[in-house]
């Protein structure tokens, strides 16, 4: 796909489904342990979903792979604040790698997701100051059974329960991702 080509039409963009949470946000809520209501154990949580964002633009055609490289779509946005500000930051970047992308500034991206599930109601939002002085904001979980359910449908997909060719692509990204995570964690390089 050339960088300058213009974006998806309509009819391509139905290929992801809206109305529903983005792959990130969805994600960001799989990190989150339903009986504590925070975050537990994740601490690849910015970079899954990095790399989710990064499969939801590749869906949506805004962004392609040119040897090796992330290439951008110029000015095609998507709507969604997370995968909208990282297709600013791809046009505004040097040529990164797909690897790299992962990474870089990832911290920034998962920020931008707890926000949005917070002003959508799935997060409380909750600003404290640490020491009296740096201002930080702490996310708990509002809707865990939203999130119970989100995981027993990826541990369907990752146990089999359905044929490989019924289960859903979105489904299948959430749980390659988290079987990688998990993996990872099972070799020293992290929590799962």
């Amino acid at each position: 796909m050339n960088p300058r080509t213009p974006a998806p039409t309509l009819q391509e963009e139905a290929l992801v489904p809206h109305g529903s949470l983005s792959l990130p946000a969805r994600l960001c809520l799989l990190g989150f342990d339903t009986e504590k209501g925070r975050v537990s154990g994740a601490p690849d949580l910015a970079l899954c979903v990095r790399a989710a964002a990064l499969v939801e633009l590749a869906r949506r055609r805004i962004i392609s792979d040119v040897d090796g490289v992330v290439t951008p779509v110029f000015d095609a946005r998507t709507g969604d604040p997370v995968l909208d500000e990282l297709m600013e930051l791809a046009e505004e970047s040097r040529p990164r790698s797909w690897r790299t992308w992962i990474g870089y500034r990832s911290g920034a991206g998962l920020d931008t997701v707890r926000r949005q599930l917070a002003s959508e109601g799935y997060l409380s939002a909750e600003r404290k100051r640490v020491f009296g002085l740096f201002p930080v904001t702490r996310y708990g979980l509002e809707r865990a059974g939203y999130v119970e359910v989100l995981r027993a449908e990826v541990l369907g997909v990752l146990e089999g329960a359905e044929p490989a060719e019924r289960v859903d692509e979105d489904d299948a990204v959430l749980a390659a991702v988290k079987a990688a995570e998990a993996a990872r964690a099972s070799a020293g390089g992290g929590a799962g």
